[in-house]
């Protein structure tokens, strides 16, 4: 395996050696530096530990005192930090170092992926651009719904679900094949392209061995701008691809590239020893999706032994990818101590490049009081809807961001209202701070860009040719009678503002979809022509373009407006999640009025969304029952189908839903099943909330239990006759296909919960 000693326990316990004695002396010094960059980047470990030996001998005789030994225990602590910032800042002499073109690609692939540049964000005033391992914080993948037998070893979280990263998957790729395709899929903004990112630096600068993962070669690719070669005619095999445009990109950072052999990447392929990112799946039109789906597995196929990631949003990749991959791995949304996390690391990356890169008392305590003061807002208890925005990353990032531009300020209330600002700050206030004069007033400026939005949504398009984009800013302009040149407006738009972006040769696009999809539904609105989103409404089971392409819009247009016709007209499509979650969307900040008028069709969507539910049901139905049971209550929580419930969405799960799930079971199964059968047998077992005798009697009571084992979900009878009272509804309560007590133990609370606020 290239890069890769044999003799691996060797090398680490000299590594331990060699850190101890380096850093006995007082830590690490100019004159040990090339022979650590020997140890750790070229893997010359005898020649290392040797030629330092030699430049700290007389330093570490000199400094044998014992204070000087106990401050050691410390310093070792800090070993790999210490090392990481040495890497960091010295990345540079690295690269002049690198005597092979394969050590040249993987710095030239960390290079690339070194900035953290949340899509949409770059550098602008009092806003600077960090390095993506300052910030990154580790992502949960959400494994819950993969066989208990093929689940990595990992932590539970206090919901008692799995707490896996991606790299608990990378360090058993060699044992474990099925983590060899992987697919993360999540909506937009919940890090899917940063955590590629973090995987590609992370690998180019050969720091995987902290996380225990064998050497992989990364290749991070951008399937949007491969589209049209992947899709149309007869496109290039894997390989070739990396050779004739990845490493030919990438060669602009470092000429050596192009001394790597024709057939390197595919000898890399064929050993096993790469790892290929696709990235967003989703972006692709939905017409060329089969083409592509059907090229990635064909490359898959053919080298099965190397790794492979996709992202993709959930519904373009559970409609349009023709055969899974076999391990789908969700995004779980960021959890209170990683938004702390991230909030004080962004808070304390700013305030250091505020002042040269020093890290001195003040600046901590500049950047921690900042910090705080922006959690304060965030988890206030009286304004929720923030928690729920700090959820996902990009917004918690674009909180951020807003935050520090106007310290003090109040925070936006919604995705919307936060987009908005956003889209303010880069066309307003920024150009204004830095006395840049643009054409056009600053409405008139988000006006041209949501034109531009709207006809990429109809289009189905995310990266535009940029020839194709002048045209269509110049009939923007037209449209609006402004005098204006319309190549020369869209260069100050893209180097001021940043909504929009360039990628090379390939176009432009908006820096992150969810810019184009706010920007689209905000077009709508000004033109007052909401009837263009009817055609989008129908719901994934007969139409899935709506939800995998316009969904967001038509959430994020819902926000900005009177919500009640497109709701209805959902409604009247048979789109009743989708009115459902509108109505979720806004229902916290409307205007009375408005807020009236929602609730008044509360009864009418609960009716439509609850419609097939009760058709099973009343047709004795129950195992489609309760798998519809799974999905309206998945659903609710904002979650999609094949993600289970923590705690979290349980304890919170709104009662008149609750109620409603209730009411049709214990009706049409004649008081046997139910929610609140379940409720009041759990109580009689003394309401346990942990794994005890009281739960196994509850099992058992309800017969999810038999004897010593618990019953799996493909051995349950449905029949209404020989069953237990209260066995079912059972979807929400097991987790891999194991019955948990976890979810059933909160969904109890909650009932109990709501029993007490109706009486």
């Amino acid at each position: 395996m290239p890069g890769e000693s044999s003799n691996q326990s060797i090398i680490t316990s000299q590594l331990a050696e060699f850190g101890i004695k380096l850093l006995k002396p007082g830590g690490v010094g100019v004159g040990g530096a090339y022979e650590l960059w020997l140890l750790f980047v070229e893997d010359k470990v005898a020649e290392a530990i040797a030629a330092a030996l030699i430049g700290f001998c007389f330093s570490y005789l000199g400094k044998l005192l014992e204070p000087i030994h106990q401050g050691n225990q410390r310093r070792l602590k800090r070993m790999g930090e210490v090392v990481d910032e040495a890497i960091e800042d010295n990345i540079e002499q690295l690269f002049a170092k690198a005597t092979r073109a394969e050590d040249a690609y993987l710095l030239c692939q960390a290079l690339d992926c070194r900035d953290y540049k949340s899509e949409g964000m770059g550098a602008r005033d009092r806003i600077f651009i960090h390095m993506l391992q300052d910030v990154f914080v580790p992502l949960e993948l959400d494994s819950s719904a993969i066989a208990p037998g093929l689940q990595p070893h990992s932590l539970k979280t206090a919901e008692g679900l799995p707490e896996h990263g991606i790299w608990d998957f990378l360090a058993e790729v060699k044992r474990q094949p099925a983590y060899r395709q992987l697919a993360i899929v999540a909506w937009g903004g919940f890090g899917k392209s940063t955590l590629l990112k973090h995987l590609a630096y992370t690998y180019g600068i050969k720091q995987h061995r902290q996380f225990k993962a064998p050497f992989l070669i990364p290749v991070l690719l951008l399937l949007r701008n491969y589209r049209q070669l992947l899709t149309e005619g007869n496109p290039p095999s894997l390989p070739d691809l990396v050779m004739h445009h990845h490493v030919k990109q990438l060669a602009e950072l470092n000429p050596r590239l192009e001394k790597l052999p024709s057939n390197w990447f595919q000898e890399v392929l064929t050993k096993g020893n790469a790892l290929v990112m696709m990235d967003g799946f989703d972006e692709i039109p939905e017409s060329q999706r089969p083409a592509l789906s059907q090229w990635i597995h064909s490359q898959m196929r053919r080298f099965d032994r190397s790794v492979f990631i996709l992202t993709s949003r959930p519904t373009a990749y559970k409609e349009n990818f023709a055969e899974p991959l076999r391990t789908k791995l969700w995004v779980r949304p960021l959890k209170t101590d990683q938004q702390t996390a991230f909030v004080k690391r962004w808070y304390l990356c700013q305030e250091k490049l505020d002042r040269g890169g020093r890290n001195s008392p003040e600046v901590q305590r500049e950047a921690t009081r900042n910090a705080e003061s922006l959690l304060s807002q965030i988890h206030n208890p009286k304004r929720p809807e923030l928690a729920d925005l700090a959820k996902n990353p990009l917004l918690l990032n674009l909180l951020a961001t807003y935050y520090r531009s106007d310290p003090g300020a109040e925070l936006p209330r919604q995705r919307a209202e936060l987009y908005q600002d956003i889209c303010t700050l880069q066309l307003r206030k920024r150009p204004d701070a830095r006395s840049i004069v643009l054409p056009l007033s600053p409405g008139d400026r988000q006006g041209v860009l949501q034109n531009i939005a709207l006809t990429t949504m109809q289009k189905k398009l995310r990266l535009v040719p940029e020839a194709d984009l002048v045209k269509w800013v110049a009939q923007a302009l037209q449209a609006q009678a402004h005098q204006v040149v319309p190549d020369a407006f869209l260069k100050q738009i893209i180097d001021v503002s940043e909504l929009m972006v360039r990628q090379g040769l390939e176009g432009c696009e908006f820096s992150h979809l969810s810019f184009q999809e706010f920007l689209a539904a905000a077009q709508i609105k000004a033109l007052n022509q909401e009837s263009l989103l009817y055609p989008y409404l129908k719901d994934s089971n007969t139409d899935g373009e709506g939800r995998s392409w316009w969904r967001q819009t038509i959430l994020l247009y819902a926000a900005q407006t009177n919500p009640t016709r497109i709701i209805q007209e959902a409604i009247l499509q048979g789109a009743t999640d989708l009115a459902y979650t509108c109505w979720q969307e806004t229902q916290r900040t409307l205007a009375p009025k408005i807020e009236a008028e929602l609730q008044a069709l509360k009864p009418t969507i609960q009716t439509s969304r609850y419609a097939r539910l009760e058709t099973l049901l009343k047709g004795q139905q129950w195992k489609k029952a309760d798998q519809e049971t799974y999905r309206l209550m998945i659903t609710t929580v904002g979650k999609e189908e094949g993600q289970w419930f923590d705690h979290a969405d349980l304890e919170n799960f709104p009662c008149e839903d609750l109620r409603t799930l209730d009411q049709l079971w214990v009706n049409y199964s004649k008081g046997k099943w139910g929610f609140s059968v379940q409720k009041q047998i759990w109580q009689d077992c003394g309401s346990p909330m942990s794994y005890n005798t009281d739960w196994l009697k509850f099992g058992t009571q309800v017969g999810w239990r038999k004897g010593e084992n618990w019953v799996d979900y493909s051995d349950l009878t449905f029949d209404l006759e020989q069953t237990l009272p209260g066995e079912f509804p059972w979807g929400v309560r097991f987790v891999g296909g194991k019955c948990s007590f976890e979810g059933f133990s909160s969904l109890a609370q909650r009932l109990v919960e709501c029993s007490t606020s109706q009486s």
